[in-house]
Formats: structure tokens, C-alpha cells, sequence
């Protein structure tokens, strides 16, 4: 019995110890000067923006909703098939055209009011400074999985919490979201 309780007396000693301070995330981009790995940096962002994506679909079941921008309060408002409502602020990153595969960035789009061009302004200064021209031309032919991909590099640059696609009638609208909050 003592023996027992000096094993569980270790045991309770190692769980409450102490514990080194876990090492922090890098910050979401390089705001210092320093320059990055841009492949990495790809590659991080594309990771974060499946994971938070397949935690918004099977928590927040955007699937199928009404979605529309209000940009003079700067959200992004979605009503979901079960009549509930959500909204979130919202930065407009560019849209996409899918008859021409041309990209059009937020920050140069005359509909995008600046207050929503900041997230793609950050994206084309981080362009600007590691030389990634394809962040800096105001119109780029790609496909729609680049048009992810340059979406995904915007959330992770603006520490964004997730990416949605609003299709439309013409092109497609690539957005990153803050907060999403259920309205009452």
C-alpha cells in the first residue's frame, strides 16, 4: 500500500509540476522586416485554411445558405436553409471569373469599398516583399484552386478565421470572415 502511494504521489508530482511555457505560433505574417520561406508559408497557410474550412462546414453548415455583403457595416450576412441567421465581418479578396479564369484583387476592384481592401492590401504588401508578383498584378488568369490558394494566403497573412466562396450570377467572390456570430 505505502508503495502504491508513493507511486501515485510521483505520478500527482509530474502532472501539477510546472510545465514549460509552449513554444508560440509564429504570427499569422512577418510584419518585422524578416523574410520567410515562401514555400512553407504557402504550404502553412493552404493547411490552415482546410482545417478551418472543414471546421466551419461541419459546425457552422454554410452549405446551401443565402449569403449577401453588406459593405457599409462590413459583414457578411447568411441566412442557412433552416431559416437560422449568422453574420460575420467580412474582407473582400478578390473574385474570381470563371468564363475567363481572370482573378481581379479586392484592392483593385472599383466595387469593393476600402474599407474592405485591407486584408488584400496586406496581401499585396507581403507580395510586394517577398516578390510574389502573382500577389501584386492587379488581374491574374488562374484557376479556381489558385483562386483558393491566394485566398488562403490572405487569412493566414490577416489572421483571419476562415475563407468563404460566394458564388454569384458572374464571378465568384473570395472572402475571408471574422467571428461568425448566430443573430437572434
Amino acid at each position: 500500500m505505502a508503495v502504491r502511494a508513493r507511486s501515485s504521489l510521483a505520478l500527482l508530482k509530474r502532472w501539477f509540476a510546472p510545465k514549460p511555457a509552449p513554444a508560440e505560433a509564429p504570427p499569422p505574417a512577418p510584419w518585422n522586416g524578416e523574410r520567410v520561406d515562401v514555400d512553407a508559408y504557402w504550404a502553412r497557410a493552404w493547411k490552415e485554411l482546410h482545417d478551418r474550412q472543414s471546421w466551419l462546414s461541419a459546425n457552422m453548415k454554410l452549405s446551401g445558405a443565402a449569403w449577401s455583403v453588406d459593405q457599409d457595416r462590413g459583414l457578411i450576412n447568411f441566412q442557412r436553409t433552416d431559416g437560422s441567421k449568422l453574420s460575420a465581418p467580412v474582407q473582400i479578396i478578390g473574385s474570381w471569373n470563371p468564363r475567363t479564369s481572370a482573378f481581379s484583387w479586392g484592392w483593385d476592384h472599383p466595387s469593393v469599398q476600402t474599407r474592405l481592401r485591407a486584408a488584400a492590401e496586406r496581401t499585396r504588401w507581403f507580395g510586394e516583399k517577398h516578390e510574389m508578383m502573382e500577389l501584386v498584378e492587379p488581374q491574374v488568369t488562374i484557376s479556381e484552386l489558385e483562386a483558393w490558394r491566394f485566398t488562403a494566403i490572405a487569412m493566414r497573412i490577416n489572421a483571419a478565421n476562415g475563407v468563404y466562396r460566394g458564388p454569384t450570377d458572374g464571378p465568384t467572390v473570395f472572402m475571408t470572415l471574422g467571428d461568425l456570430k448566430e443573430l437572434g
